[in-house]
């Protein structure tokens, strides 16, 4: 719906950010700064879709796509697909039409009648964003019928229901989800006897919520299960992987297979950061406390992690080392505003100062580093808890395998 905070543009429709996100964008946590996105979502209720994407072989793009359940279920790009142009189809769930055999790059089924697609264009550098833009001018999107030179079958009229996130913290929540659930059939076999055991509670797919169907104390008890849940998920995300030297190293996006039933690692993990890749397509570390321990927070110290020439992040592609307040719900935020305009540093940044064997120093802390070398490779923090994500694009075998370990951030004084 236009009037929601995270509208980007009518479903069907590619949406092209013409800039990197900062600390400006908030309509979803952890967004990263180094691939100006092409979000955009998908309605297959009236029949499939088509995605076209050009040759891209000078750089690093990808197309995750997500349903409604937050699985990454399918990828188009470097790494799955090579750099080659395709046309990609999309096809929704209970679709009976016929599909042309032979056509397509590839096809991919959703169990959701919605999907998000989010596309990341490696950015090289602020002088490269005309090349991201010219790229993104060549993916293209249409249906079926439209690729086959046909008139668009007509799209069922969409009732939302008009969002009001209060209504997630209580007994409400049902509604949102009797709502979605009829995206999603044919349900799957995995979740069949707990959307059984849901019914007891009002929740089917299409029913109204009605609270004065509910006695008071049914009504108490969900909403206290509700913040049960909640809790549950938060302390999840916090401990949401293995910790190696202070950062998480995280695991925990891909596809329904890949979450063998554990609902409460895919709540976490979207809560930590939603529409996070699969592992093998970026791996992501999350730290939240330095070497001894305790809660990265920029009033209390100033920080730094130090990567030898031999310790780099192991990437094929690219890496970079993001900074985020937690300003969403306590776990999760966004990119802090700062007075240089530095969201992070990555392996192309320029100005970068190395040491003498080859290795980077990042410094972070509020206040800019009286230092030279030093301001160079500052990255800006809030005087607040932060936490700090190090994407690995493209992650090479010693990443994927966990013989690579991210340094320890260390404390490098107490902050001004």
């Amino acid at each position: 719906m236009p009037q929601s905070p995270g509208y980007r543009g009518p479903l069907n429709q590619v949406s092209n950010d013409t800039i990197p996100a900062d600390d400006t964008r908030k309509d979803v946590v952890t967004m990263n700064g180094d691939t100006p996105y092409s979000a955009f979502g998908l309605d297959l209720r009236a029949e499939p879709m088509v995605l076209s994407v050009p040759e891209i072989s000078d750089r690093y793009y990808v197309f995750q796509c997500v349903d409604l359940f937050t699985h990454n279920f399918a990828y188009i790009g470097t790494r799955s697909t090579g750099t080659e142009p395709g046309n990609y189809l999309f096809v929704g769930p209970g679709y009976q039409g016929e599909i042309p055999d032979g056509m397509f790059s590839g096809i991919f089924h959703s169990e959701s009648q919605f999907i998000t697609i989010i596309g990341r264009t490696q950015l090289k550098g602020k002088d490269d964003l005309p090349k991201v833009l010219q790229i993104q001018k060549g993916y293209k999107l249409q249906t079926l019928s439209e690729f086959n030179g046909k008139e668009p079958v007509p799209v069922p009229k969409i009732d939302w229901v008009p969002l009001d996130p209060k209504e997630f913290l209580d007994a409400r929540f049902i509604k949102y989800v009797n709502f979605y659930l009829t995206m999603v059939k044919p349900y799957n076999p995995e979740d069949l006897a707990a959307l059984q055991r849901f019914e007891k509670i009002g929740i089917s797919a299409g029913a109204e919520f009605d609270s004065s169907r509910y006695s008071p104390e049914v009504l108490a008890a969900i909403d206290r299960g509700v913040k049960a849940g909640i809790s549950e998920i938060q302390n999840k995300a916090e401990n949401i992987s293995q910790r190696v030297n202070g950062w998480n190293m995280m695991d925990a996006f891909g596809p329904r297979e890949f979450y063998k039933g554990d609902w409460l690692l895919r709540a976490a993990a979207v809560m930590v950061g939603i529409y996070a890749n699969d592992k093998a397509e970026a791996f992501y570390p999350i730290a939240y406390v330095d070497a001894d321990g305790e809660t990265l927070d920029g009033s209390k110290h100033r920080y730094k992690v130090r990567f030898t020439k031999d310790k780099m992040p192991p990437a094929k592609y690219f890496w970079s080392l993001t900074m985020y307040n937690k300003q969403a719900d306590g776990v999760a935020g966004y990119m802090v505003k700062n007075p240089i305009n530095r969201f992070l540093i990555n392996s192309t940044t320029e100005g970068l100062v190395y040491d003498r064997e080859g290795g980077l120093t990042v410094y972070i802390q509020p206040n800019e580093p009286a230092d030279l070398n030093e301001q160079a490779n500052w990255l800006p923090a809030p005087s607040e808890p932060f936490y700090l994500v190090l994407r690995v694009y493209g992650p090479e075998q010693a990443a994927l395998d966990g013989s690579w370990e991210p340094p320890a951030i260390e404390k490098n004084g107490k902050s001004e």
